[in-house]
């Protein structure tokens, strides 16, 4: 089981719409048994991916981190996807942090580290993505805590590309605790074709101290469109521009990290 963390202190970079397409086509393109994490209190995943009709308030990340889990299936949701399933957050993970920083209580990895060890020794999934939020917060470190890579998306804007060196170094710093993780690469996301645009990935390419991926993200509206319909870019409109980009990534993915394509 290969866990992928989707990591940017800076919104509004394509973060959750990776972390959405990653897990998206794994399940229905690579034919794998996926399951999602939101560690976002937004919530936006959530609504995107929670089969409708499903309340999950107070059976979600929230009750992982406060709560021993005893039976992990209480805090997994189905999604409308075959092979995709969802730990979801909301309103109830954004009250518990602020309760735990009020206390000044620090971050329990034990509770989401043996979470995460019951699930892979039950061997019911074959990849977890998580949608971490863009602070770090005590959901976000936990899940750091227990990912084996972590995948960088970033705009093409200057402070996406100078802000870089500073989001490396601290991940580095959360290595001295967690030494399994690593981060596979960043992703350049809302490209387009303009000469600010290549100059942006070639600046990345010369300055980051970690590896770029070759696939980058075009801009496309389907992607916005996709927040509003609340499903994947890769369900709204498979052929889109965004949407094939994102499965040429995937693949890209893989073969980097050496997990078999059942495509």
């Amino acid at each position: 089981m290969r866990t992928f963390a989707i990591v940017n202190r800076k919104g509004g970079v394509g973060k959750t719409t990776t972390a959405v397409e990653l897990a998206f086509i794994l399940a229905t393109s690579c034919k794998q048994r996926v399951l999602f994490i939101d560690a976002d209190s937004q919530g936006n995943a959530t609504s995107m991916m929670l089969a409708s009709g499903q309340d999950p308030s107070g059976a979600g990340l929230a009750a992982a981190l406060e709560y021993p889990i005893e039976y992990y299936p209480d805090i997994i949701w189905r999604t409308d996807y075959e092979g995709l399933d969802i730990i979801p957050a909301g309103e109830d993970l954004a009250d518990y942090e602020l309760s735990r920083l009020l206390l000044g209580e620090k971050p329990n990895f034990d509770r989401m580290r043996r979470l995460m060890e019951a699930i892979k020794e039950d061997n019911v999934y074959d990849s977890v993505v998580i949608d971490c939020p863009p602070y770090y917060s005590i959901s976000c470190l936990s899940t750091i805590a227990v990912s084996d890579s972590i995948i960088i998306p970033a705009g093409i804007d200057a402070y996406s590309t100078t802000g870089m060196a500073g989001l490396v170094r601290q991940i580095d710093n959360i290595r001295q605790a967690c030494p399994q993780i690593r981060v596979a690469g960043v992703l350049v996301t809302q490209w387009r074709r303009s000469s600010i645009g290549e100059d942006a990935v070639q600046t990345l390419r010369e300055e980051s101290p970690v590896p770029i991926f070759r696939t980058v993200i075009r801009r496309t509206d389907k992607v916005v469109e996709s927040s509003w319909s609340r499903e994947p870019v890769g369900a709204l409109s498979p052929f889109s521009a965004a949407s094939r980009d994102y499965r040429t990534w995937v693949a890209e993915l893989l073969g980097r990290e050496g997990v078999a394509n059942n495509a």
